[in-house]
């Protein structure tokens, strides 16, 4: 499953010229969306140690990233407008005549967060047919495909729905109640039925009162709850004790869709209580990636180092002490091969 974020962020860079000295390099202001946080920098000289760097050189452009964003594919194109593509009183240059830089590419990559392209433009281009009161202007549009591996099946919203149309008028004022957390939710006995057939037999639970309306919530409108509308908000902790009420009333998607949520936001801080959870309610697509993380780098051993595996070694030790081993193993191999190939890189 994939969904998509972009910006666009414009540059000036002294480049010489019109009484304006020609910059060193350039930042640009940060461009973050969610869990990414990314500048670009503009070396007008050239970038410090690459070949041709120096006074008379060439504009290089770094793309660099801040955070420990992961499974992602981005998209990255800087372009370099001419001249007469930006003044007002001549033609607008054919868009072949600017300077471009462009790549796709998935983060994270093996090794450095910084992504070159050098030898954009020679410096002598930038002032003499870039530059606009010794001022070239470069840019950068910035988006990323992302990758969640944990699929959300197909609604079944309209199919549940569909059957009980026909018998809309019968269904009168609500018939059943469930109390949670001292609050009383009232509710239409088939309605909630058709949706889940454990929740016909339990009329309370031991959920609180926010998971168990964001439950209804689900019911009814197919769909995690948003801000505050259960009654706080949507906290890491209310997904996990969702996905434990999806489990016990059998609504496969909605259990599916929290672990969706909980790998979304997935850390050092949060993975062992989160394997506990995918591991105690039946989730073994979010129980595998919650071992893969562990695996990768120093994720394991700062896991430890925060006190937090505890609950994670007790429930992987129920299938027997191999997948403690495993695991500490891999651990082991990543922090010394230094690999973190599309995983998430150690967290504090």
């Amino acid at each position: 499953m994939q969904d998509s974020v972009g910006k666009f962020v414009e540059i000036s860079i002294p480049c010489g010229g019109a009484g304006v000295p020609a910059a060193a390099d350039v930042v640009s202001k940060e461009i973050a969306f969610d869990d990414h946080a990314w500048t670009v920098h503009c070396y007008p000289r050239g970038a410090p140690g690459e070949a041709g760097a120096g006074p008379g050189g060439h504009l290089s452009i770094h793309l660099v990233n801040h955070t420990n964003a992961r499974n992602a594919k981005v998209l990255f194109q800087a372009i370099v407008l001419c001249r007469a593509a930006r003044d007002g009183g001549g033609g607008v240059a054919p868009a072949g005549d600017n300077y471009h830089a462009s790549s796709v590419f998935e983060y994270p990559p093996e090794g450095s967060r910084r992504f070159p392209w050098p030898q954009v433009a020679t410096a002598r281009d930038l002032r003499e047919r870039c530059a606009v009161g010794g001022y070239a202007t470069v840019v950068c549009g910035l988006a990323v495909l992302r990758h969640n591996p944990i699929p959300a099946p197909p609604s079944t919203f309209a199919a549940d729905v569909a059957g009980l149309l026909e018998a809309r008028k019968k269904f009168g004022d609500p018939d059943a109640s469930f109390a949670v957390g001292g609050k009383t939710f009232d509710v239409v006995r088939k309605v909630v039925a058709a949706r889940s057939p454990a929740l016909r037999a339990e009329l309370e639970g031991g959920a609180t009162a926010s998971t168990f309306c964001a439950l209804l919530l689900y019911v009814y409108c197919d769909r995690l709850p948003r801000g505050t509308e259960v009654g706080c908000p949507v906290t890491t902790d209310l997904v996990r004790d969702l996905l434990a009420a999806a489990d016990w009333y059998a609504l496969d998607r909605l259990k599916l869709l929290c672990a969706r949520k909980l790998w979304d936001d997935l850390s050092v801080a949060t993975v062992s209580k989160t394997l506990w959870y995918a591991d105690r309610y039946r989730c073994p697509e979010l129980r595998s990636l919650c071992i893969d993380f562990l695996a990768v780098g120093d994720n394991f051993k700062n896991a430890l180092r925060r006190g937090g595996l505890r609950l994670a070694d007790e429930e992987l030790a129920g299938d027997g002490p191999r997948d403690l081993d495993e695991l500490r193993r891999r651990s082991s191999c990543s922090s010394s091969s230094g690999s973190v190939s599309n995983k998430r890189k150690a967290q504090d």
